[in-house]
């Protein structure tokens, strides 16, 4: 009998910049990298100008609203920053 595999979900391109789409809560709170309680907090207070996810989703247009409104996530690059340090010291 074959395991299933799970596939990492994959975020971000390879720059490190959020790839833009609609997501689930529980894909939004990784995003964000906060549990599902503050998430859910943090929507609640802009719920109104923003509406219900669709189904399970939020829109393109939703998760570009929760970018605008909670700041934009991003990857570190680990990699650039330990250059930087080594320069500066």
């Amino acid at each position: 009998m074959k395991m299933a595999t799970h596939k990492q979900k994959n975020y971000y391109d390879e720059k490190g910049n959020l790839i833009i789409k609609p997501y689930r809560v529980i894909d939004l709170t990784k995003i964000f990298d906060v549990n599902y309680r503050t998430f859910k907090r943090w929507v609640s207070n802009i719920e109104k100008e923003m509406g219900k996810p669709e189904g399970n989703y939020y829109s393109i247009r939703q998760v570009e609203y929760m970018i605008a409104q909670f700041g934009l996530p991003r990857k570190l690059d680990i990699t650039g920053s330990e250059k930087s340090f080594e320069q500066a010291a």
